[in-house]
């Protein structure tokens, strides 16, 4: 039995000729959101994906979601690197 990596899914996914249906972004969406995060590897493919155009209209909007969802925990775990060691989290 092979084992396929999520990433190696989406690549394949991708690789279809037809546009990503909303119905399959829901399901690629459940794929990366299964660990609680958008991992940097699965924001690039997804990213490469919409810039290609491989997705339906409705999907898109989907899968954006999941961009913006990697944008704000990047910046959330910046911040909370930046913190690390201060003795108060708050601005005056």
């Amino acid at each position: 039995m092979t084992v396929k990596t999520l990433s190696d899914a989406l690549k394949e996914c991708f690789q279809d000729k037809h546009k990503v249906s909303f119905y399959e972004a829901k399901v690629i969406r459940e794929l990366i959101l299964a660990d609680g995060q958008v991992s940097p590897q699965e924001r690039l493919l997804l990213e490469e994906a919409l810039h290609e155009d491989k997705f339906d209209e409705k999907a898109v909007a989907l899968l954006s979601n999941l961009i913006l969802r990697a944008d704000c925990q990047t910046m959330e775990d910046n911040k909370e690197k930046s913190n690390k060691g201060h003795c108060c989290d708050h601005e005056h």
